[in-house]
């Protein structure tokens, strides 16, 4: 069965089918990933014309065709790493090794150790260590990882942090969402877990997982990838996949950022506020609301 490529969004047995990475979704009846197949803007035998642009930004056009592949995808996770021994990297890492094929990392002048324990795991193929943090100027760090993956011929990137874990039915259901030749971005939900990793957050203030995070990207050579200039609070994806169609799913990954130690919290809290003192690049409501002392928490079900 042929879908409008045309249409705003799709729903495809449970994820949704979309053009924009910021839409709201619906439920509507679905059919299986399997048998769906959409025409994408830019397919087919037809050249496109474009002016070349003396810019990083923007390189010769390419062909969509020849970078969409319903088998054999080769799966990389990349990940941003500062000081990350004694936290969840290693369980990260083991985590990832059972269903990414490769992963790359840049480690942000870490001081305790954290290449060496990245360097331990065979599917780590890069890992750029550098000499001066950039956490300061996020955007920064962000474009550095995006450039050591690219730089691997990968097919889809997985844009991991240190703290994440995906569920095992995320991780079963990955090879078949990204196997497939019509969406090039896929979105999940992630869930705060607060305290512990029997409940995660939410309140009026803690909500990401009411909505989809697209954390999962077709890498397509010559396609022009950018992030905005942020010091802080940086999208993981680059701004121009949001353009593009993909899906979004009801699977479910694991922040254990806030999972800690009260004094934890508080540690991250403070950095915050010495980053972003004036609420530029975040909320100082929302800073300020890492430090209730009773926030609402709800319990943690794997499954959905």
């Amino acid at each position: 069965m042929m879908l409008d490529p045309k249409k705003r969004r799709q729903h495809v047995n449970g994820p949704m089918v979309h053009k924009d990475i910021r839409s709201e979704t619906t439920h509507t009846p679905t059919e299986t990933l399997e048998s769906l197949h959409v025409e994408t803007e830019g397919q087919g035998d037809q050249q496109h014309a474009a002016k070349h642009q003396d810019t990083d930004l923007f390189r010769e056009p390419f062909s969509v065709r020849r970078v969409r592949k319903s088998q054999g995808n080769k799966l990389t996770a990349m990940l941003q790493v500062r000081n990350e021994r004694g936290r969840y990297l290693e369980e990260v890492l083991d985590d990832l090794s059972e269903f990414v094929d490769e992963i790359v990392i840049v480690d942000d002048a870490s001081t305790d150790g954290t290449p060496d324990l990245c360097r331990a795991y065979p599917k780590v193929v890069r890992l750029e260590v550098l000499e001066k943090p950039l956490f300061a100027e996020e955007w920064r760090l962000r474009n550095a990882l995006w450039q050591a993956a690219a730089g691997t011929s990968p097919d889809w990137l997985l844009s991991v942090d240190a703290d994440e874990l995906y569920s095992t039915e995320a991780k079963k259901a990955i090879r078949a969402l990204i196997n497939q030749d019509h969406a090039d971005w896929i979105a999940f939900r992630f869930y705060d877990m607060w305290g512990g990793r029997t409940h995660y957050r939410e309140d009026e203030l803690w909500g990401l997982h009411r909505r989809h995070t697209a954390s999962l990207v077709r890498y397509m050579p010559g396609y022009p990838y950018f992030y905005p200039q942020q010091n802080h609070h940086v999208p993981r994806l680059p701004l121009p996949c949001t353009v593009l169609p993909g899906i979004s799913t009801e699977l479910k990954v694991q922040h254990l950022g806030w999972a800690g130690s009260l004094e934890d919290r508080v540690r991250k809290y403070l950095r915050y506020k010495r980053i972003d003192p004036h609420g530029e690049w975040g909320s100082l409501e929302h800073y300020e609301s890492i430090l209730d002392p009773e926030p609402r928490l709800i319990p943690w079900k794997e499954e959905q």
